[in-house]
């Protein structure tokens, strides 16, 4: 478990085809963990959404100087930056989703 939640091994591997590609938040939410170099999810943000669900945005180059434990952020807003893979992954009341399911919400 990381923060309060249990981690799965089905999360999902975004390539940007740019340095310093802007990663946003898919929901709205407040942050509940956000920490550098956390072992090996290396720079890794968890935001908690309505409903249970929380977001996972793990082996970030970056993580938004702003960002802090307990801020609210909106949907599109930055929680950081890589330079070519992103790791995502979703959980809702523990247990694992799949990401692409909120990229249509």
């Amino acid at each position: 478990p990381v923060y309060k939640i249990k981690l799965f091994n089905e999360s999902i591997v975004l390539k940007s085809d740019e340095e310093q590609a802007k990663v946003l938040s898919v929901l709205n939410g407040k942050v509940v963990y956000a920490k550098k170099n956390a072992g090996m999810l290396e720079n890794v943000v968890i935001i908690q959404h309505e409903g249970g669900i929380h977001t996972v945005y793990s082996h970030l180059d970056d993580i938004a100087p702003t960002l802090v434990v307990g801020k609210w952020v909106q949907k599109g807003s930055v929680v950081g930056r890589v330079n070519e893979n992103l790791t995502f992954q979703v959980t809702k009341d523990s247990s694992h989703i799949d990401p692409r399911d909120l990229f249509s919400i």
